[in-house]
């Protein structure tokens, strides 16, 4: 993996999140499951409410973590819609 470009690494990453969006899909065909996955998108884990005091400007470790929760968010909706084309 040594010399990776960032475009190798992109292609990585989007195929991972292709993969991740179609067994999350299907995972999501389990009604349990489908209830689990819709409150996953729909809830935030970022910190909320001062529950953490970031200071006035956010440091990159929460700015990271609103990054990781808005993907987390991304493919659970994208797992749903492809589920909901199946039904």
């Amino acid at each position: 993996m040594a010399g990776e470009t960032s475009a190798h690494l992109e292609g990585r990453i989007n195929a991972h999140r292709r993969l991740l969006v179609e067994l999350v899909s299907i995972l999501g065909s389990i009604p349990e499951a489908r209830d689990a996955l819709i409150a996953m998108a729909r809830d935030n884990e970022t910190v909320i409410d001062h529950q953490e005091d970031p200071g006035v400007e956010p440091d990159t470790a929460f700015a990271a973590q609103q990054i990781a929760d808005d993907e987390i968010r991304r493919i659970l909706k994208a797992a749903i819609a492809r589920l909901e084309t199946r039904t």
